[in-house]
């Protein structure tokens, strides 16, 4: 069976962010929403960048990928599975969901 990559909530996103400092955040939203806000250690990430990002993250760490609401992280999902990433996540309701859920009480 072909690896694929795993839809979260929000908060499973958050949980896993805060239990794994070695994992990378991604925000594939356009430039202008990145810099109008993102989640803290959210790095942008669009095609252009894609291979430099891959040459500097562990095959096995948890990578976790955000946009607008939650389908293009699932391009850029499916992108991390094709280079053989194990632990690849798109977060459902995008940005506004793990926005919440990391300001949520924990």
């Amino acid at each position: 069976m072909a690896a694929t990559f795993e839809c979260i909530p929000g908060q499973t996103a958050a949980e896993l962010l805060r239990a794994e400092p070695g994992a990378a955040l991604f925000d594939v939203r356009d430039a202008t929403a990145y810099r109008n806000g993102h989640i803290d250690g959210a790095a942008h990430l669009s095609e252009d960048r894609l291979l430099g990002w891959m040459k500097r993250i562990p095959k096995e760490a948890p990578v976790l990928i955000y946009c607008y609401h939650g389908n293009a992280s699932k391009t850029y999902a499916q992108m991390f599975i094709d280079f053989r990433y194990t632990r690849v996540y798109s977060i459902d309701g995008g940005y506004p969901a793990l926005e919440m859920a990391m300001t949520a009480p924990a």
